[in-house]
């Protein structure tokens, strides 16, 4: 992938609080978090794990950027609800962002299947991340990646909707600016 075409199609993008994902990647090194749907418990689960990271991404300077298919109030209001109101928010129904750094979507058994199952009863019943109503594409996975002045150095690709990443690998990553 060309790096200035990648920064370029990054920069059209801005989040809730006016800035891009370059913007923000050129100042300090960015953990850009891709949800699947706002009704998903799974991304709910994730979202309280970013809250318990806070202290942790602050020692190692990064930001948190979260990319998601809901509208902003929608958003707002979710993230708020895990205390992340404070954090970028870029609104993309039309996936461009997904595309763009190739977080794909799930087949069926990806998404709902038998891999998914027992994980949805723990997420859901032992632990209480009960399921909103399904967003805009119940297939699209999720993905975490650390973004430094425009380039990936460090990411995690679920390979099925419970597939969480593992912030210690993902956060342990080497930042070229340190």
């Amino acid at each position: 992938m060309n790096a200035d075409p990648f920064r370029e199609t990054l920069s059209r993008f801005p989040s809730s609080k006016g800035k891009t994902l370059t913007d923000l990647s050129d100042a300090a090194p960015v953990l850009v978090v891709f949800l699947r749907h706002g009704g998903c418990p799974f991304c709910r689960q994730v979202l309280d794990q970013l809250k318990s990271l806070s202290a942790q991404l602050a020692e190692r300077n990064l930001q948190l950027a979260i990319v998601h298919m809901m509208d902003e109030t929608e958003a707002a209001r979710l993230l708020a609800r895990y205390q992340l109101q404070n954090v970028h928010s870029f609104s993309d129904p039309d996936r461009k962002l997904y595309e763009l750094f190739q977080v794909k979507r799930g087949s069926l058994s990806e998404t709902v299947g038998p891999a998914v199952w027992w994980s949805g009863f723990k997420t859901t019943v032992l632990s209480g991340y009960l399921p909103g109503i399904p967003g805009k594409d119940v297939q699209q996975l999720g993905a975490a990646l650390i973004l430094d002045q425009g380039k990936v150095v460090s990411s995690y690709f679920s390979q099925n909707s419970a597939d969480l990443p593992d912030w210690d690998q993902l956060l342990a990553c080497e930042l070229p600016r340190e």
